[in-house]
């Protein structure tokens, strides 16, 4: 198992913590993330919250702030050496790199494409942007995100409706759903209960 840490600053809490509620939003954080893991950077400037990818059979990005956590898949092959990133590529063998990050956020904050985010208009499109980013975008949009969020939320709280804890699973309307928990869980559980290697949690009424 390989687990890289890192601080979240406080100028990217509001990147990597903002609601999730499309591949969009998805994509987007993805590749911030991928950015600061290359960055490999050390600060001293005081941080509540922490990123922390743990690659083993599965490959998966936690988010840790006081009272929420959240996790999403990490789809990407890493290089190490060591306990240090040397490279990031996808699947398909594609470079994920400060180039290619930053055409795919280029892409992301186009207003056209806000608009209507289909890459195939993109495509037709004459747009000055990297084919890279296109490219890997479109790799992204293919994966599941396997969003899963624990929540310790007071100002919701509504019994059984919606409990003091629990889980969302999902994050699309459609799709979304959440499991109660009789108390609140730490970083390792949220964990665990991810790991296909680790004892399965069993839900019980």
């Amino acid at each position: 198992m390989k687990i890289i840490e890192h601080k979240i600053l406080p100028f990217q809490e509001k990147d990597l913590f903002s609601p999730l509620r499309n591949k969009v939003d998805y994509a987007k954080l993805l590749v911030l993330s991928a950015r600061i893991l290359l960055l490999d950077y050390e600060s001293q400037i005081p941080s509540s919250s922490n990123m922390k990818l743990v690659i083993e059979k599965m490959n998966r990005l936690f988010f840790y702030k006081e009272g929420k956590y959240f996790s999403i898949s990490f789809p990407f092959n890493v290089l190490f050496d060591g306990d240090k990133i040397i490279s990031i590529t996808s699947y398909s063998g594609r470079e994920v790199d400060s180039k290619s990050i930053s055409a795919v956020i280029s892409i992301l904050d186009n207003q056209q494409f806000m608009m209507n985010p289909s890459l195939i208009d993109f495509y037709i499109e004459p747009f000055d942007i990297d084919s890279s980013g296109l490219f890997l975008l479109e790799e992204i949009f293919q994966f599941e995100p396997s969003y899963i969020r624990y929540d310790h939320d007071i100002e919701r709280e509504n019994g059984k409706l919606h409990p003091l804890h629990h889980l969302d699973v999902n994050y699309s309307t459609y799709g979304t759903f959440k499991i109660g928990l009789n108390k609140a869980i730490t970083h390792q559980y949220f964990e665990d209960l991810q790991n296909i290697n680790t004892e399965c949690c069993y839900i019980i009424d």
